[in-house]
């Protein structure tokens, strides 16, 4: 068995996750087999292009936790076989029934031996990976007293300091996620013009969440890319013209360069998440019996692909 998932240039911690996890839990033995199954597990993996481009000669695909964004749900080949998805709008995209929707993988770290870590730091901020490219984070941390934690690092490093905050405020949805898992209050923000929401509920609704993002006001220390200047620009331009509204608006737009003005404005907006203290975290026992299921999973396909 292959296991499937995002691969960037950089570090990333919620793809990342799948080559950390999966051995532990499914054994070297099953994952050193380059047998053409692939195993597709946490992120949000199901797309078209993956399903039906990336792995159309697959033996066959095998589905575990992972989920659908936007309109980009695949019809899901006859080669697949789902365990189960990562909540209940991916479920509904791809037809199938609501009990698919087992959450995202990323809970199973409570079923694995992580070694003790003492929460020395009161509040850790982890953006979107990507938001890490506008600007510094750690400066902007630094000011508040906070501890900052980069996506952007090898797994049991950003575990460990997810581990050594007593609460997490996350921009990042396997920051909330792992956070969640492990008990700790998180705080979701939306920072990037790009940030979509859709994935965070359906995550969130398989564990009985309702969530409430704050928005921070966007800036940008970075020459961004030409191609997501226009990206950016044109849906803005689109959206005033024909009087739509999309999600990501709600955002505020600050433009480019290094304004004195607009960092004191996400200063003082993340001083106000800080002070308003609201986090998320699902009930202990939701938590407990969404893992118990992924892992009674885990073991029925452990059994399902065991070595003949």
């Amino acid at each position: 068995m292959i296991i499937e998932y995002c691969r960037t240039k950089n570090y990333n911690f919620g793809d990342d996750l799948n080559p950390w996890i999966w051995p532990r839990l499914l054994g070297d033995e099953l994952l050193s087999r380059d047998d053409g199954i692939y195993l597709v597990g946490i992120g949000t993996l199901l797309t078209s292009k993956r399903l039906e481009v990336q792995l159309k000669d697959a033996k066959e695909v095998v589905i575990f936790s992972s989920g659908t964004w936007g309109d980009n749900a695949p019809a899901l080949p006859e080669n697949c076989k789902v365990y189960g998805v990562r909540g209940p709008r991916t479920a509904k995209r791809l037809g199938l029934s609501e009990d698919k929707a087992i959450g995202d993988g990323a809970y199973l770290l409570r079923k694995v031996d992580l070694p003790a870590v003492k929460q020395t730091n009161d509040i850790g901020f982890m953006p979107h990976h990507r938001s890490e490219q506008y600007i510094d984070w750690q400066t902007i941390c630094d000011q508040l007293g906070i501890k900052f934690i980069t996506a952007q690092q090898p797994v049991d490093d950003c575990l460990a300091q997810l581990r050594s905050c007593k609460r997490v405020i996350t921009e990042a949805m396997h920051g909330a996620i792992v956070a969640d898992a492990m008990r700790i209050p998180w705080t979701p923000v939306k920072f990037s013009p790009l940030f979509r929401e859709d994935k965070w509920y359906d995550f969130a609704e398989s564990m009985q969440l309702k969530l409430s993002f704050y928005p921070l006001p966007f800036i940008n220390h970075q020459s961004m890319p030409f191609l997501k200047m226009v990206e950016v620009g044109s849906k803005k331009f689109i959206s005033q013209t024909f009087n739509i509204k999309p999600k990501w608006q709600e955002l505020i737009f600050n433009g480019f360069g290094k304004n004195s003005e607009s960092t004191l404005e996400l200063i003082e907006s993340l001083k106000e998440v800080i002070s308003l203290n609201k986090t998320c975290m699902s009930s202990d026992e939701v938590v407990e019996s969404v893992t118990d299921k992924q892992y009674e999973l885990v073991s029925k396909l452990k059994e399902d692909y065991k070595a003949s």
